[in-house]
């Protein structure tokens, strides 16, 4: 599994996967929670009973990217040029 590490400009790092979720596929709506991203939150609480769960699995391959995206939004960015040209490769960033 590829990772990327994202920096703000304090200089914290942080390291995120890219590409499936475990997590989230072993675990579910709890990921969401845990991660403080709470519109997704809601949508597991609509959603996936609405679709039987479908909608659930599709999570676990978008799951990592909307919280690369959510930490992109928040002023961090990518820590080298490698990690710029690994998310641009997965079409995370233009």
């Amino acid at each position: 599994m590829a990772k990327v590490k994202l920096k703000n400009k304090v200089g914290v790092v942080k390291e995120l996967k890219v590409g499936f979720s475990w997590t989230t596929f072993f675990f579910g709506g709890w990921v969401a929670i845990f991660r403080g991203q709470w519109g997704e939150v809601l949508k597991w609480i609509f959603l996936n009973p609405i679709t039987i769960g479908i909608w659930g699995l599709v999570q676990c391959w978008t799951t990592n990217k909307k919280t690369i995206i959510s930490f992109i939004e928040k002023g961090y960015e990518p820590a080298s040029d490698n990690d710029q040209a690994l998310l641009m490769q997965r079409k995370i960033v233009a």
